[in-house]
């Protein structure tokens, strides 16, 4: 049998089976890109809510459509997704919802409707804009809810939305995120209780995952790890590029670091809160809207001093180090790179910039950096301590 570590290690692997299972039981699913998609009206609506992504070590071949239309520069995962709608493999969705929370996602949007504009493919599934936007102003918030409010029109359509299934999805929802808040705290303090790679797993499958059965698997993965033996490797904080893989965060804990956050959706910055309940549909609606508005991560937030709140305060929180990630097909987080590295320098904390792709496997060069780095640390706390 199992344990639980070892099933959200499965889910995390296979990302898309559960929402297979789903399907051929008679559930429909939707499917969406990233994080800021808001899960518990997809969930209200009866569907079963998908994060479309590769499965880790899949090998992204651009096939020939991908290559005619994708420029060479957009990031692997958004290739991976393109590929993997035109292949087929996500037919069975009853709704693709892809957010403008990126250029890169609002390209795949516009670069989907085209190939269905010229009839380039019979596979992709019916797709919704959800134009959110998260700058901070009265005129974005009143936009960004009424487009919210489109969205649960639109998912209405085949399933109705009530007050008792969102509270459900809610309730379901924030026991999930109450179990990666408690694994947040098992990486934080003096003396982490869990690498940052099984951390990554757990928080990555509860995207792939029912979440009143991820709740559980996950409750119980923070029990086991609470026994463990405590990790006293120099600890790191990641910054950059968010991850879908965890072949970094395996180079830099091979060497005898901890990662113990990153600032990132796939990592520490999955959740940091609940949805408060309410006793209506439209303050539901409401309730939800403004937590993926105000909360969830995105390179779109505005002003700066908002988007680096968390970062700044992880940093102060007792990151021996921050490790910038910043793979040669990103072009949106190395833009803010310098305002941060400096930012970090001035705490008197180090850095690390890494520019390869984790995800391809990194060079001799860059582990000899990482170890080299790795060990300064440690001669550091060593120093810290006579």
């Amino acid at each position: 049998m199992p344990g639980a570590l070892d099933t959200l290690r499965w889910h995390y692997e296979h990302r898309s089976a559960e929402a297979l299972a789903q399907h051929k039981a008679g559930v429909p699913v939707v499917g969406y890109t990233s994080n800021t998609v808001p899960w518990e009206l997809i969930r209200g609506a009866g569907y079963f809510p998908l994060l479309l992504a590769p499965d880790p070590g899949a090998r992204v071949n651009r096939s020939p459509l991908t290559e005619k239309l994708m420029e060479p520069i957009f990031e692997s995962r958004m290739v991976g997704i393109f590929d993997g709608i035109l292949s087929g493999a996500w037919k069975f969705l009853e709704l693709l919802i892809i957010p403008r929370t990126s250029e890169p996602e609002y390209k795949l949007y516009l670069y989907l409707r085209e190939v269905e504009r010229q009839k380039l493919n019979a596979a992709i599934p019916p797709i919704w804009l959800y134009d959110l936007l998260h700058t901070r102003s009265p005129v974005s918030r009143k936009y960004g809810l009424d487009r919210t409010k489109a969205l649960t029109e639109r998912l209405n359509e085949i399933h109705p939305i009530t007050l008792k299934s969102v509270s459900k999805a809610v309730a379901d929802s924030n026991r999930a995120r109450a179990a990666l808040i408690k694994l947040k705290a098992l990486r934080t303090g003096a003396t982490p209780r869990i690498s940052g790679t099984d951390a990554l797993t757990i928080t990555g499958a509860f995207y792939f995952t029912d979440r009143a059965t991820f709740a559980k698997l996950a409750e119980t993965a923070c029990r086991e790890a609470r026994s463990a033996k405590p990790l006293r490797g120099p600890r790191l904080l990641i910054k950059g590029t968010p991850l879908d893989h965890r072949k970094l965060h395996q180079a830099l804990e091979a060497h005898g670091a901890t990662v113990t956050a990153e600032d990132d959706w796939w990592g520490a910055r999955a959740t940091d809160r609940k949805i408060p309940p309410t006793h209506t549909l439209a303050a539901a609606t409401r309730a939800i809207f403004e937590d993926y508005y105000l909360y969830a991560p995105s390179p779109r937030v505005s002003p700066a001093s908002a988007s680096d709140h968390w970062f700044q305060k992880a940093v102060n929180r007792g990151a021996d180090a921050v490790v910038f990630y910043l793979p040669p097909d990103d072009d949106i987080y190395g833009w803010d790179y310098p305002r941060q590295r400096d930012f970090v320098h001035g705490c008197g904390v180090p850095s690390l910039l890494i520019r390869e792709d984790a995800g391809r496997g990194l060079s001799r060069d860059a582990q000899v950096m990482i170890q080299m780095f790795v060990e300064l640390l440690q001669r550091n706390r060593r120093a810290a301590r006579v």
